[in-house]
């Protein structure tokens, strides 16, 4: 039987939230907005990060993917708009730059892959291929190795709505479902492929309903642009699927700030309503706003949390500058 809509365990509130966690949370999202930000001028000034799609308006879901994952236990397999979810999982500033400027040290390829492929295999944060949602057949079968191996944990795959209709994806959520495995597919809706509606991908409203008949499969909504919301989807996902060995989708409604990556211009098919729109539901400046109304932070607090993940992200940046660069016939080994 399919499992749908079953109720999630409400464990994050902004009431009942500790201070400290609070506080990560807000420097976690502050700092990778800012390098968000920051990518696109690393491109116009020709240093790098040739390939740039912003994860802005996605703040919460990728918060709780890279809260929930256990590296100890757990592997990750991001898709090219998972920014925050990298630095949420623990990748530094420094990584996240290195691997959008293409330098030698690079901890997910040294590099020699594509900007935006964030990874670190030795915390089991992988690589992935540029055919978008190509990964889930790996993720599917590193599901399969933790059922043969008696591994304890999860394997997280994300990805965005539009790539959900690669015949692969199917492939691998059917074999999550047919063999019973531990596998957490993320579908980040933001309502758009590349510059395609959703509606020209798929009849469902909700992606994650095509999925509806399929056996030994849970399916979580959740709006991805909330923070608490995200958490507890991603926690009750990530238990359900240890506690039965059976995957999990979890659909999170997202909205696309910005364009869909630095070839796209998105006011050519988005007018000014909808623009206006996204950014009210800025995931970012709604936990700012909730941390306020509740008291649990005051404006100067917040400022100074600000004040520092700016300083993390230029010092970031000034050890970037002056990493080694790629040498020809250079090969790097990956621990």
């Amino acid at each position: 039987m399919a499992f749908v809509d079953l109720p999630v365990k409400k464990k994050y509130s902004i009431k009942t939230t500790d201070k400290e966690t609070l506080k990560k949370w807000f420097r976690l999202l502050v700092t990778g907005r800012m390098l968000d930000d920051r990518a696109p001028n690393y491109l116009k000034q020709a240093v790098g990060w040739s390939y740039h799609a912003p994860f802005a308006g996605h703040d919460g879901i990728q918060l709780a993917i890279g809260q929930v994952f256990d590296r100890t236990t757990d592997h990750l397999y991001p898709y090219y708009r998972d920014m925050m979810t990298a630095v949420s999982a623990g990748l530094t500033a420094e990584e996240i730059i290195l691997n959008g400027i293409s330098k030698d040290t690079d901890v997910a390829g040294g590099g020699r892959h594509m900007s935006n492929h964030f990874a670190k295999p030795g915390w089991n944060i992988h690589n992935v291929s540029s055919c978008t949602g190509n990964h889930t057949l790996h993720a599917s079968g590193t599901g399969r190795a933790f059922r043969k191996y008696g591994q304890t944990g999860v394997v997280i795959s994300s990805q965005g709505e539009s790539s959900v209709s690669e015949g692969y994806v199917y492939e691998a959520i059917n074999g999550a479902s047919n063999e019973e495995l531990p596998v957490i597919f993320v579908f980040q809706d933001n309502g758009y492929g590349i510059s395609v509606p959703k509606a020209d991908q798929t009849a469902n409203r909700k992606v994650a309903n095509n999925f509806t008949g399929f056996k030994n499969l849970r399916i979580i909504h959740c709006n991805g642009k909330d923070v608490f919301d995200s958490m507890n989807a991603m926690n009750e996902a990530r238990e359900w699927a240890i506690e039965n060995s059976m995957p999990v989708i979890v659909q999170a409604n997202c909205v696309r700030i910005h364009s869909h990556s630095n070839s796209d211009r998105h006011e050519l098919y988005r007018d000014d309503y909808e623009l206006n729109y996204v950014s009210e539901y800025d995931p970012l400046a709604k936990y700012r706003r909730l941390l306020l109304r509740y008291k649990r932070f005051t404006e100067n607090e917040l400022v100074e949390l600000e004040a520092l993940a700016k300083d993390d992200v230029k010092a970031a940046h000034k050890v970037a500058m002056a990493a080694p660069i790629l040498r020809p016939g250079q090969f790097m080994i990956l621990l």
